[in-house]
């Protein structure tokens, strides 16, 4: 092989890395079952959110109607919507999310 076939197959080689993977956010709907205080345990316990921002979202949920909760992969959301969703069934809340393209 040559020098340059061998530096061209180099520069391919560089151009070709993996894509970052898709993110997705991750949004918290209003309902007038679940407590606030509910919501704050969620996204502090299962979103890994300080006190402050946890009710920064509930405060947002409230008045908006819903919220972003954070932007993770696809995997990350679905697995972190799950289990919120579970806590949620548990203590017979209808509490709800949604994944979203960013």
């Amino acid at each position: 092989m040559s020098q340059t076939e061998l530096q061209k197959q180099r520069s391919t080689t560089l151009k070709e890395r993996p894509q970052e993977p898709r993110k997705y956010n991750v949004i918290v709907l209003n309902d007038d079952f679940t407590t606030f205080e509910f919501v704050i345990t969620v996204m502090m316990t299962v979103f890994q959110k300080t006190s402050q921002q946890a009710e920064e979202i509930a405060t947002t949920t409230h008045f908006h109607q819903k919220a972003k909760v954070g932007t993770y992969t696809l995997d990350i959301a679905r697995s972190k919507v799950a289990k919120a969703t579970e806590m949620a069934r548990a203590e017979n809340f209808p509490l709800t999310f949604e994944i979203e393209p960013e």
